[in-house]
């Protein structure tokens, strides 16, 4: 089965057919710009994606960062319209001091007036007392009920128990609100009041943490794990009791880690916060975004397919009907068939096949009711043996095609070989300028150029002021192809082509090249006929019979070649300043 099917793919890809070469074409057409632009895009797509989710989390953990320092900020602003020299901690020295119980109570009510406009006005503020350790009762102005054993640590904290300090300020990390009923953690702001001779006072702010870690503004992901430290890496407060433990130190480098995606973010007094994501949960918005493209990326494929399918129908099934109309006129030259390929292309072509096979059936008739044309139009007959009508419509249209397809380099040489075919097999008259022979002759240089690889250089020499000189049509080509054909065939050469007037008198054109030569037995074959099936003696006899043509025995062609030595061929005409060479 698999053999089978190879077979028929190999007969399918042919490389000498025109199917298989359509066939290889519209394969790599399609798949090429396929992986190319889809490796790029999707190269600088995941890249992008990448880094977007990136700092999509580095973003949030840098937001609950900047909270935690907001709300720190906001605590130490609080704290300092509770000190003295100007704010209310002179009326709390005020009420400390004094003996007068009506002024104390006085002081007292007013004290607690501030603090609760103060509380009202900061809601970043969870809680706040004081603590006076040298008055009988030592928690005083509470904004709510707080915790009969608080610990000491909360306002005479150890190291550890400081986040960062800032002046007189020090911010304790997490640890369980003071508030009685309350056990969420917070963040606190403990400060030190010394007013009077040893004597002093603890200022205490709370805030809480858990609404820190989710700031306004901040896109909720995928659940995070959040680790807080001090500088030196301690751990404060840690939602991932599995690898961090409070007190305890996080090492970066520990293999728990290496299961999350890490995003750290630090804060003043170089604490750090870290967010953790596991992988899987990281990957899953990128993974979505992968089945996105992939599925994007197959529908281009299915669409480039379906386009490369329509273009292999439109191109290959109207080639197949006019070969099949091509063979009937084979078999049958004198029954008509109609096609209809619905493209204009097309439809032009088998036109002009249809104009072609009405000329040939013509053309044979012709032939067989008319005697053989008179001598000086034997050229001519011969060429019209192929149909200009029919071979020139086809040329354009491969040349159309040619540059609607952008292959630039085929639609110049059918360009030039259009050119040059109009020029030789052209019907008008037979006598032309010595410039307008040297243009075409430039163009079946060039085609022969692109046929050898440019392995040989010609050049032309020709007076200026015989640029109008009349000579006989397609006589320089057949002397150049000559020399190509003789001596230039499969090595590197120079031809001169050299047009000159001689005493005002006689025309020269000759043609010389510097490449194998011929023996003398070979120049007597040419001039009999020898070579025609290589293309040598016809073209000679040719420009022979051209010049007999049109000038009779006033004209002569001699050969000088030497075995290699090069060749020389060299035409001498009688100019004909007042009109023409030959009257048409």
């Amino acid at each position: 089965m698999s053999r089978a099917v190879g077979s028929s793919l190999g007969r399918a890809i042919r490389l000498d057919t025109l199917r298989g070469r359509l066939s290889i074409l519209l394969i790599v057409v399609t798949i090429t710009p396929i992986v190319l632009i889809g490796f790029t895009s999707y190269y600088w797509m995941y890249k992008g994606q990448s880094e977007k989710i990136v700092a999509s989390y580095q973003s949030m953990v840098d937001g609950q960062r900047a909270a935690i320092e907001k709300a720190a900020a906001n605590l130490g602003s609080v704290s300092q319209l509770l000190v003295v020299d100007g704010g209310l901690g002179d009326d709390i020295i005020a009420y400390l001091t004094a003996g007068d119980p009506v002024e104390k109570t006085a002081l007292f009510r007013s004290i607690d007036k501030s603090l609760i406009n103060i509380a009202y006005s900061n809601l970043i503020v969870n809680g706040l007392f004081f603590f006076m350790p040298d008055y009988p009762s030592a928690y005083q102005f509470e904004s709510a009920p707080i915790k009969p054993d608080l610990p000491d640590t909360l306002l005479r904290p150890r190291p550890e128990d400081v986040l960062y300090r800032a002046n007189q300020l020090m911010f304790l990390g997490p640890h369980p609100s003071a508030l009685a009923g309350h056990d969420e953690p917070v963040i606190s702001l403990t400060r030190l009041v010394e007013y009077g001779a040893d004597r002093s006072y603890y200022m205490y702010l709370e805030a809480e943490f858990g609404e820190l870690l989710r700031p306004a503004g901040t896109e909720t992901k995928d659940v995070l794990l959040n680790v807080l430290t001090q500088a030196d890496g301690t751990v404060m407060y840690s939602d991932w009791p599995e690898g961090a433990d409070v007190g305890g130190r996080l090492d970066p480098r520990s293999e728990g880690l290496k299961a999350f995606k890490r995003f750290e973010s630090v804060g003043d007094g170089s604490w750090k916060l870290y967010s953790l994501i596991e992988l899987d949960d990281f990957r899953r918005e990128l993974r979505q975004w992968q089945r996105q493209f992939l599925l994007v990326a197959a529908l281009s494929i299915l669409v480039t397919i379906l386009a490369a399918s329509y273009i292999w129908r439109m191109v290959y099934h109207p080639i197949q009907r006019i070969n099949r109309a091509i063979r009937r006129f084979s078999d049958d030259p004198s029954g008509k068939t109609a096609i209809s390929t619905k493209l204009l292309e097309f439809d032009m072509l088998f036109a002009s096949f249809q104009s072609m096979r009405e000329r040939i059936i013509d053309l044979i008739s012709e032939v067989e009711r008319k005697e053989k044309r008179r001598s000086e139009l034997e050229v001519e007959k011969l060429m019209s043996q192929i149909n200009p009508h029919f071979l020139h419509n086809s040329l354009n249209t491969i040349q159309w095609l040619a540059k609607a397809n952008g292959q630039d380099e085929i639609y110049n040489l059918v360009k030039v070989f259009t050119r040059v075919l109009h020029y030789n097999l052209g019907k008008g008259s037979m006598v032309v300028t010595i410039r307008d022979e040297i243009v075409a002759l430039r163009d079946y240089i060039e085609l022969q150029n692109v046929r050898y690889d440019h392995r040989f250089n010609v050049s032309i020499d020709c007076d200026p002021r015989l640029g109008e000189m009349p000579i006989p049509r397609f006589v320089l080509q057949p002397l150049v192809e000559n020399s190509l054909y003789h001596g230039l065939l499969s090595e590197q050469g120079d031809i001169r082509v050299t047009i000159r007037e001689q005493s005002g008198e006689r025309l020269a054109i000759t043609v010389a090249d510097d490449g194998k030569g011929m023996s003398p037995s070979r120049m007597e074959e040419l001039f009999e006929g020898g070579g025609r099936g290589q293309g040598l003696g016809i073209g000679l006899q040719y420009v022979k019979k051209m010049l007999d043509v049109h000038y009779g025995g006033a004209a002569r062609l001699e050969i000088d070649s030497k075995p290699d030595k090069g060749t020389r061929i060299r035409i001498l005409v009688p100019v004909r300043p007042e009109g023409g060479i030959l009257d048409d």
